[in-house]
């Protein structure tokens, strides 16, 4: 909206929040991530539903903790949480989700392909294969 006062041009953005509510609390520690659009859509869509994601989300320092093997408990300690503002229990089908998907991800790299220098070469110089010789014949 522009609008003009005493000669001044003044122009008003005008924010409209959508119906979607882009906050994610996290269901381990409580705290609250503000996720961008692109970002939250995506996490919906792996969740399949909102409803779903909200009852799920975990945030990503809890998560490899819980992928190293620790136990919620435990995460909550290490990471300071204060117990009122999370569920005293967290469903072991979500904890054992995030296990298996653990163990399937790690063989999805990318970058395993070794690649070879065009200075290596698998062939010994000539003068230290004489070297070795004369070594070995002494």
């Amino acid at each position: 909206m522009i609008f003009q006062w005493k000669n001044t041009l003044f122009v008003t953005i005008i924010y409209v929040m959508t119906s979607t509510n882009n906050k994610l609390r996290c269901i381990i520690t409580g705290r609250q991530l503000i996720a961008t659009k692109d970002y939250y859509k995506r996490k919906v869509e792996k969740a399949g539903d909102e409803e779903t994601l909200h009852k799920t989300y975990i945030c990503r320092e809890a998560k490899n903790l819980i992928k190293q093997g620790i136990s919620v408990d435990r995460t909550r300690e290490i990471l300071d949480v204060d117990l009122s503002k999370v569920e005293p229990t967290v469903d072991e089908s979500i904890i054992s989700d995030i296990l298996s998907e653990e163990k399937s991800t790690r063989l999805k790299r990318i970058n395993n392909i070794v690649t070879t220098s065009k200075t290596i070469s698998n062939q010994t110089d000539p003068k230290v294969k004489q070297f070795i010789t004369n070594i070995l014949n002494e």
